[in-house]
């Protein structure tokens, strides 16, 4: 069943689209922090977040911009790194009880032959997804537009294919071809609320990081950095099963290397994004019931 959706409710969410979208186009910084504040703002308003998980929402806001001021003492960062790690895990796991996610999809049939399908648009974890994208992740390296959109494209189809390959062999999904009605609200919550969020804390954040820490006491930091990234990705979907882990551990490698070949969060996040979109329009989704 597909739940309706008010503008009230509706208004937090498009106010962190639009957020995301002046950040990924090099909007100016104060435009993006302005919407954000809007969003929240909303989010009071329609009861998706209560004052205490505004209180959460503004730690964590604060920490991110604390962690990444060079000018901050070294003991002073470190624990603001802490607490973003700490609470983006929190958020994009749902376990703040004063904020709200909005129930759009309830037990829908995507597929004939697959089980149902529940979708909530997660504001705790798109929140989580943008500030660590516009402040945690920004500055990136600057690269050519053709060479970025080029590697991505490889890197995109050495990707889905052998992922939804090894996913149909083992019987984890199935051959499903079609045009499903929930896109509209789906696009959306999967691109900004998932895809993002996962990129932004996976790539952005730990691959990212960990390869400078490395540089220099390994041989391959990059390919080090890269495998880790992609286990830890992997591992955030244990709740799953063991196959479900293998494949997202093996999608990690391939969003890992787009980041890797470009230097650009979003190129992990496009090819996340087709991934996810090849499994709802041409398999069984979200798997076999």
């Amino acid at each position: 069943m597909t739940t309706a959706i008010g503008f009230t409710q509706a208004l937090p969410y498009l106010l962190l689209w639009v957020a995301v979208g002046v950040a990924m186009f090099s909007g100016p910084r104060f435009v993006g922090q302005a919407l954000v504040a809007l969003s929240l703002a909303a989010a009071v308003v329609a009861g998706v977040i209560e004052w205490a998980g505004l209180a959460v929402l503004a730690l964590f806001a604060g920490s991110c911009l604390a962690a990444v001021r060079r000018e901050f003492p070294t003991a002073l960062r470190a624990v603001s790194w802490a607490v973003v790690v700490v609470l983006a895990l929190a958020l994009a796991t749902h376990q703040i009880p004063w904020i709200h996610n909005v129930l759009v999809l309830d037990e829908v049939s995507v597929s004939a032959s697959g089980a149902d399908y529940t979708l909530y648009w997660n504001y705790d974890k798109g929140f989580a997804g943008i500030l660590l994208y516009s402040v945690c992740v920004q500055p990136q390296e600057s690269t050519r537009r053709n060479r970025a959109i080029l590697a991505t494209a490889t890197v995109a189809i050495l990707t889905i294919v052998p992922v939804g390959a090894l996913a149909t062999a083992t019987g984890f999904i199935a051959w499903d071809p079609k045009w499903p009605a929930i896109l509209a609200v789906w696009v959306p919550a999967n691109l900004l609320l998932t895809c993002v969020a996962e990129e932004s804390f996976f790539r952005g954040l730990l691959q990212r990081r960990l390869e400078g820490f490395l540089r220099g006491r390994v041989s391959a930091p990059a390919l080090v950095a890269l495998l880790v990234g992609a286990v830890g990705f992997g591992t955030a979907h244990i709740a799953g099963g063991p196959t479900y882990v293998m494949l997202a551990t093996l999608a990690g490698i391939g969003y890992g290397a787009a980041y890797h070949r470009t230097g650009r969060v979003e190129a992990g996040i496009l090819v996340h994004f087709l991934l996810n979109l090849s499994h709802l329009v041409l398999f069984t989704y979200p798997f076999p019931g």
